[in-house]
């Protein structure tokens, strides 16, 4: 018997159990999202235990890592133009067929009512056609293993194509090595449902009021091979072409919403398969090898990426070559171009909204809820595409003035509402002007709330910094880039082209890179894949110099990115007391005798700790709000006022590190709240500070709570801290940049791997900031507060009348 859960996470549906069963006890059932699982009749079965068993066999399916990769073209174009990419496959059969054998592949039949995505096999070369071309959508595999293992024991030469989980299951199945078979797997992205896609073509039919014959995922022969479009065919013999982003099938497929559950943690992605040859789209070859477009291969007829996997395909592809145009290319550099040969499909964030929504109402729902969604995005290309560049300019010009030259620029975390990361930039633009070095603060993100009253009033920012030439033009305006504080290293907050800028990968090779107080959150190194990996460590590896705020950071750029690197703690520790008191001498509210409230992640327990100490001590609470807490649209107390509260309190009640921070240099009592997000860093400032401080999980552990510590002990740390912090930024800012032979080698590396990347994937991520910081907000939030004060004043004004 199968177990439910296991099937429902780990099933792909590769149909071996429904082969082996003598009975036919077993059905392929779709759940109520359409992917379909085996169930048995409980009738019919023996207890054989044969569909377990070749079940669990799946799993020892040998591997073969690939011992060739060519990029290969059909020179036959009549043969190969319905293929997706270099017809490799019409190939391959062409061969099998000539041979007398039998070539089983992935169909699309169109029924009276819908369309069949099926297994079948061929025993001629007219009906190569009907397996050519991509199907993004599950293939009912019925019962082709055992068919093809009749074809196979009667002598003749099978061809079996398929993903590489049904290629699992069919020798799975067989579990027999035979010569006479040749298995082909692609290099699969994922597979939805039939019952999804054919819910889908209702839904056009319904649109265009006429019946589709043929649904062509990728129509290379009218669009070329680097197409994102389909091709629809309708009854009536007309055809258009739809467009991947604008169609709400395609979009799913391609950003992983509609894959089944198995797909997101495949087994057979990266480079060892369970073929004899793998098939894929040869994506980066214009990139990598742009010479053989020019000398060999016609890029519009497409071009397969061929991995030789076992000595039998190896044999075949000698036995067709003369009928291909073929270069060898280095697979590990084209496999970061194609996604499958490096790691299984991500799943989208919203995939279980969108097939909650399928399951609850039907494809139509889910198609409005894209196109909903694809509105604003609609309305970002026009605004980009069809504003007169004369407008744009003087926008720009309008709002992006500050270009004097300067020593350095700083990366900072000044914009967010959280009162310690808006301190961590004041404090690190302050250590390095009173080393002797002028510096603004890049003005990339827009700044809210009392975050943004704090940075118009002490912080020197550059003009504002919106897309990829704007970045580049940094380079004109100062020889140092420095990182600093806070979590703008963090991959499990933040976007990977976020980070990638953060790290400064538009950024000159001639500059000089410092990382002061680098802080990586709760990121454990770990990323999507081996390209981003490789990404991250050589622009790791262009710093002249690197330090982190944690400790544990030090160790993951040391051991995970091959980095040497120093840890210094947070930059509000290198400004003295007196510097943080000169910003509170007109701070009008009397903080005196209160206790404060500074908590980033509120629960009931913190709720009633807070409680318990207000009606053990009586005093006053006076409360602050920080990250997502914060009410923009509300007036919330400055930063001035936050500091004066803290120094005259009578004990604080946090659960944030920067908080912490100010409590020890303003010698403060603490209640230190247990916060989950990352406590490491906790641990290692106390060790190093010399303190004890357990966190408070609930208010029972207050009764043996102690809030005072050894005070002076804690100042004789911070002040070694701050005099080895401000030795270690003065050292590294005064040392010229050193050319070396590695740092060459390692510049050449990444501009190699930047190139592309810095066109494609930081700028789009800045130019989906474009409207929001040159309009929206300069203009539409300042009307929403004018709004907001007129409601607030209506009775006023309306007296006045």
């Amino acid at each position: 018997m199968f177990d439910k859960i296991q099937l429902m996470d780990n099933c792909t549906a590769c149909g071996a159990c429904l082969n082996s069963c003598s009975q036919k006890a077993i059905s392929m059932q779709e759940d109520e999202y359409g992917f379909v699982y085996p169930y048995i009749n409980e009738n019919k079965c023996i207890n054989c235990g044969m569909c377990s068993k070749v079940c669990e066999n799946i799993s020892s399916i040998i591997k073969n890592k690939y011992r060739n990769s060519l990029a290969v073209q059909a020179k036959d174009w009549e043969l190969s133009k319905r293929s997706a990419s270099g017809g490799m496959f019409a190939i391959l059969a062409k061969y099998v067929l000539f041979k007398k054998g039998i070539v089983f592949g992935c169909s699309m039949i169109k029924s009276e009512n819908n369309f069949e995505i099926k297994h079948i096999y061929i025993e001629k070369q007219e009906d190569i056609y009907k397996l050519q071309g991509s199907k993004y959508v599950q293939s009912d595999i019925g019962y082709c293993y055992k068919q093809a293992k009749e074809f196979l024991e009667q002598g003749k030469l099978v061809l079996f194509s398929g993903t590489p989980c049904q290629i699992a299951g069919l020798k799975s199945y067989l579990n027999n090595d035979y010569e006479n078979l040749l298995c082909i797997d692609l290099s699969c992205t994922g597979t939805p449902s039939n019952k999804m896609f054919n819910d889908y073509i209702y839904l056009l039919e319904s649109k265009y009021n006429k019946k589709i014959v043929n649904f062509d995922f990728r129509n290379k022969e009218e669009l070329g091979w680097t197409c994102g479009n389909a091709l629809i065919t309708f009854s009536d013999n007309s055809k258009i072409n739809l467009y991947n982003n604008l169609s709400s099938y395609l979009s799913f497929f391609i950003k992983g919403v509609s894959e089944r559950k198995s797909c997101y943690s495949c087994k057979y992605s990266g480079l060892e398969r369970v073929s004899d040859i793998t098939i894929c789209d040869c994506w980066g070859i214009d990139l990598l090898y742009p010479h053989l477009l020019k000398t060999t291969f016609n890029k519009n007829e497409g071009i397969s990426l061929l991995l030789i996997n076992t000595e039998k395909g190896n044999i075949i592809f000698e036995n067709i070559k003369d009928k291909v145009l073929f270069e060898s290319v280095n697979a590990l550099n084209l496999k970061n171009y194609n996604h499958p040969l490096r790691h299984p499909t991500i799943e989208h964030k919203l995939r279980e909204k969108y097939l909650n929504l399928y399951k609850n109402y039907g494809y139509l729902a889910v198609d409005k809820l894209f196109n909903k969604n694809l509105g604003l995005k609609k309305y970002y290309f026009i605004i980009k595409r069809y504003t007169p560049i004369f407008i744009v300019n003087f926008i720009r010009n309008l709002f992006l003035k500050n270009n004097k030259k300067v020593d350095c620029l700083l990366m900072t975390a000044f914009g967010i509402p959280n009162y310690g990361s808006v301190l961590a930039a004041y404090a690190l633009q302050k250590t390095i002007e009173k080393l002797g070095y002028s510096n603004k603060i890049l003005y990339s993100i827009v700044a809210y709330s009392y975050a943004k009253e704090f940075a118009k009033k002490y912080l020197n920012l550059t003009s504002k910094v919106v897309t990829l030439k704007d970045y580049l033009k940094l380079n004109s305006q100062t020889n140092a880039f420095i990182l600093g504080s806070d979590n703008l290293i963090n991959l499990n907050t933040s976007p990977f082209d976020f980070v990638s800028r953060n790290l400064f990968n538009y950024a000159d090779g001639n500059k000089k890179l410092l990382m002061i107080s680098g802080s990586i959150g709760s990121w454990d190194g770990s990323t999507k894949n081996e390209r981003e990996h490789n990404y991250i460590e050589a622009l790791f590896k262009r710093f002249d110099y690197i330090s982190t705020r944690e400790n544990y950071a030090k160790n993951i750029i040391e051991n995970v990115f091959k980095c040497d690197a120093d840890w210094i703690n947070d930059p509000v520790m290198y400004l003295e007391k007196d510097e943080y008191l000169n910003l509170i001498n007109k701070v009008k509210t009397d903080y005196s005798g209160c206790m404060v409230q500074y908590i980033l992640y509120p629960d009931e327990n913190k709720k009633e700790i807070v409680e318990y100490l207000y009606k053990k001590y009586g005093y006053k609470i006076v409360k602050f709000e920080g990250n997502d807490n914060v009410n923009l649209m509300k007036k919330q107390p400055s930063v001035e006022d936050w500091l004066s509260a803290l120094y005259n309190s009578k004990f604080i009640i946090t659960d944030s590190f920067h908080c912490i921070c100010f409590a020890f240099i303003f010698n403060k009592p603490i209640v230190y709240l247990n916060n989950e997000s990352n406590p490491s860093r906790f641990v290692s400032l106390f060790k190093i500070l010399g303190v004890d401080l357990q966190p408070v999980l609930n208010r029972e552990d207050l009764k043996e709570y102690v809030l005072e510590y050894d005070y002076n002990k804690v100042n004789s740390s911070l002040k070694k801290i701050r005099e080895n912090a401000l030795s270690k930024i003065k050292e590294n800012l005064e040392k010229e940049k050193q050319f070396t032979y590695e740092r060459r080698e390692v510049e050449k590396l990444f501009q190699s791997m930047n190139r592309d990347y810095l066109e494609k994937s930081m700028l789009r991520y800045k130019k989906n900031k474009f409207l929001f910081l040159i309009v929206i907000e300069p203009i539409i939030i300042p009307l929403i507060k004018i709004i907001k004060y007129i409601k607030k004043n209506a009775k006023n004004i309306k007296n006045i009348k």
